[in-house]
């Protein structure tokens, strides 16, 4: 049985995985230069991050969610839920109060962002039946 939701939120997640891979390759700083910085050039250690999101967002559209890690309760649609709010939580620091001084913000930048959050939104997307269990 699979968690997500089998139409809009597979969907958003893997259009959500797809935007993110892709903004890697695309201009995210601008230079004082006139140099663009791409995803790869500019993040040191987020940008293998970003790609893993990405892939964990397109591998919970593909499978519905239904692959889990070594335990049945944590399945693909949680891994790429908790990846992409702590990818969106990475992209919004970065945009406000750590993006190079003397650099403008690019629009992969913004694409990453909108990426990570569908992600989020997609994966994210659970059925609760009950709120508290029956003791």
């Amino acid at each position: 049985m699979s968690t997500i939701n089998p139409g809009a939120g597979r969907i958003l997640a893997g259009v959500g995985g797809a935007l993110l891979i892709a903004s890697l390759f695309m201009p995210w700083a601008d230079g004082p230069s006139g140099a663009t910085l791409e995803g790869w050039e500019l993040l040191r250690m987020s940008d293998v991050f970003f790609l893993l999101v990405g892939l964990c967002g397109l591998a919970a559209a593909l499978t519905g969610g239904r692959f889990g890690f070594f335990r049945p309760d944590l399945s693909m649609n949680a891994t790429a839920d908790i990846f992409a709010v702590m990818a969106t939580i990475l992209l919004v620091w970065l945009i406000a109060f750590d993006f190079p001084s003397a650099a403008g913000r690019g629009p992969g930048v913004y694409v990453a962002l909108i990426g990570s959050v569908a992600i989020a939104c997609g994966a994210g997307e659970f059925r609760v039946k009950e709120l508290f269990p029956r003791l």
